[in-house]
């Protein structure tokens, strides 16, 4: 099944949002209040568009020189996840918006146990505790 058009993860579902992106606060380290603040709807479910709204919100808190492109040294946490490594499909040593919600959605699926295509809060903080 194809994903969203510009088809990530739970440790970031779980490390960033547009609040403290706009206040420059640190990430949000309690699963259960990154879900709080990622389920827009408020029906207790994660959904693909929720999920990818939050990892858009990421990847532009992420990429701070504002270039359209998240490069080691700006990924922070997410380079020791690999995440770059994983996301940087075409090799050249940058990671678009395209190839890192891409690469966390690869993350919502495996945490996605009941292949519901949503998260539970219950399935977030499993995949938050698993890593």
């Amino acid at each position: 099944m194809r994903r969203i058009a510009i088809a990530l993860g739970i440790a970031t579902l779980c490390s960033a949002g547009s609040a403290w992106a706009q206040q420059g606060k640190p990430p949000i380290s309690d699963p259960r209040l990154a879900f709080a603040e990622t389920d827009k709807n408020g029906d207790g479910k994660i959904d693909h568009a929720e999920f990818q709204a939050r990892m858009v919100e990421v990847f532009y808190f992420t990429d701070k020189d504002k270039d359209g492109f998240a490069v080691r040294g700006e990924m922070g946490v997410w380079d020791e996840e690999n995440l770059f490594d994983r996301a940087d499909r075409d090799g050249d040593g940058k990671i678009s918006l395209d190839e890192f919600v891409a690469a966390r959605f690869q993350d919502f699926d495996r945490a996605d146990t009941d292949d519901s295509e949503t998260l539970t809060v219950d399935e977030v903080v499993a995949e938050f505790e698993r890593r």
